[in-house]
């Protein structure tokens, strides 16, 4: 009996902890409030700043942020705001300067030299993806370390620990990522968006940017993608998260590719990293 009564009080304990788990709020309101545009950065600035800080992230989309949630409201009231370059942020940098100077913009990029790529009405632009190469990432992470010790200095002995944890583990990155792709003989790819130039530099891969995929494939899309597919002996593609299974096992069953569904906005930026470098590694 006394047994059963302990077992009780286990278990209701260990349902107490389960439930402080799930309802433990997402904030600490006592905790400075910092902003980026997307999830990945949000990934960077956690491994310099651990715990120490509450982040909002704009968007899922490179495109525009959430404007009619609560992300917007967040950002006036953010300490500091780390950007990527992307072309939404333009006019939330306008907006801060002017409305909310106490703002402080943080340029993640800053000394790393962007290249150059056309845009959809082929307007020459700085390509802003430097997020998906892991050693253009270590840049960020010094250009993110160095804007966090001058707003929140008593935190340096951490936050220079935790940065130099970040850059071993993105050495240790690169040279997985290198060790997977060093067999690889067809170097080239196709991907629905042309996220992948800085990866595909760093690693001697050749990117195919096929805006089709990034939307439903009609049959005029399949037989021209077939026919690059055929041109370049294309082995793998990435998709969106959503692409259409049906679609997908058509394509690999047809012309004999693998297809890959790869989320470069992605908080979870190293799996996603190695998932890339595996799709090669799979299809040698």
């Amino acid at each position: 009996m006394k047994k059963i009564f302990l077992l009780f009080i286990f278990l209701g304990l260990f349902n107490s902890f389960l439930c402080a788990k799930t309802l433990q709020p997402s904030e600490n309101l006592n905790l400075p409030l910092i902003s980026v545009s997307i999830a990945p950065q949000a990934f960077f600035v956690e491994k310099i700043a651990d715990d120490t800080l509450n982040i909002n992230i704009l968007s899922s989309n490179i495109h525009k942020p959430k404007s009619k949630s609560n992300s917007i409201k967040k950002l006036e009231k953010s300490e500091l705001y780390f950007t990527m370059g992307l072309k939404f942020e333009k006019n939330l940098t306008d907006r801060l300067e002017q409305k909310f100077p106490k703002v402080k913009i943080i340029d993640m990029q800053k000394d790393i030299p962007l290249a150059k790529t056309s845009s959809s009405n082929s307007k020459e632009i700085l390509d802003p993806f430097t997020w998906l190469d892991p050693i253009l990432v270590q840049n960020i992470a010094l250009n993110t370390y160095n804007a966090l010790v001058q707003k929140y200095p008593q935190n340096k002995s951490l936050y220079k620990h935790n940065l130099d944890k970040f850059l071993t583990e993105l050495d240790v990155l690169n040279l997985q990522i290198s060790s997977k792709l060093q067999k690889v003989k067809n170097k080239e790819f196709i991907a629905y968006h042309p996220a992948w130039s800085y990866f595909a530099k760093r690693y001697d891969l050749v990117q195919n940017h096929e805006v089709a995929l990034e939307k439903k494939l009609k049959n005029k899309d399949l037989k021209n993608l077939g026919a690059l597919i055929k041109e370049k002996n294309i082995k793998v593609i990435f998709v969106q998260t959503h692409f259409p299974e049906k679609t997908a096992k058509t394509l690999e069953k047809e012309y004999h590719v693998k297809i890959y569904k790869i989320d470069y906005l992605s908080y979870d930026w190293e799996n996603e990293l190695l998932k890339t470098a595996d799709a090669f590694h799979e299809n040698l």
